[in-house]
């Protein structure tokens, strides 16, 4: 299945309220209580950093920034990424997770990251959730593709993404070529050593337990 094949599918969710993909949720003005980072978590990978904020960003979904030119209009992301040595930035529920190169250390860069997240920590406005039909799961493989990104953001939903944010990452669903589920990896899972291993085999677990045996998944 094509790229274009797959944008032109999540449009039509857009329209029936039941999107694949939404777009990157929009600033809104700080409350009067002032947010800051109250800690740091660390992720399986060690080049990724999450930052525990002391109220919630981001209520539904997740933002992810892969690059300076993907952070232009967002004033945190952009600050973050001005710091030498930062790959990546993901912000959901209530911590941004910072992604780092392999050749920088996280001395003093920790400590810079905290001070630019302090200063420049927004809220965001989700767009919504996301709602999905019930799928039909005993004849899957006979769906077609709409019906099948449905039902395999449904699994990712309530049996990878939960776990995934407690690790500072997530998974975002990139399309579907015959038995073969596209996935891209975000914040601590993008350069995570288990990403492409151990998470990825169970993603693929889940998906043929409660899908359909055959399915295979294929980080992009």
């Amino acid at each position: 299945m094509k790229i274009s094949e797959v944008l032109a599918i999540q449009e039509k969710l857009k329209e029936t309220s039941a999107p694949v993909k939404k777009s990157k949720p929009k600033a809104k003005p700080n409350s009067k209580k002032a947010l800051k980072v109250v800690r740091t978590k660390e992720t399986p990978n060690p080049n990724a950093l999450q930052f525990v904020i002391n109220a919630v960003l981001l209520d539904n979904g997740n933002i992810s920034f892969a690059s300076k030119k993907e952070a232009e209009g967002d004033k945190m992301a952009t600050a973050l990424f001005e710091r030498p040595g930062v790959l990546s930035v993901f912000v959901m529920d209530n911590f941004v997770t910072v992604t780092k190169d392999d050749k920088t250390s996280w001395v003093p860069l920790k400590d810079r990251v905290w001070k630019t997240i302090d200063e420049t920590v927004i809220l965001y406005q989700a767009e919504g959730k996301v709602q999905l039909s019930e799928v039909d799961v005993i004849n899957f493989i006979k769906l077609n593709d709409e019906k099948k990104l449905q039902g395999i953001e449904m699994v990712l939903n309530r049996s990878i993404r939960t776990n995934l944010a407690q690790d500072g990452g997530g998974v975002e669903l990139k399309g579907i070529d015959g038995n073969e589920v596209q996935i891209h990896y975000q914040g601590a899972c993008g350069s995570c050593p288990t990403s492409t291993s151990g998470t990825l085999q169970y993603i693929q677990t889940q998906l043929r337990q409660q899908l359909h045996p055959e399915l295979t998944v294929k980080s992009v």
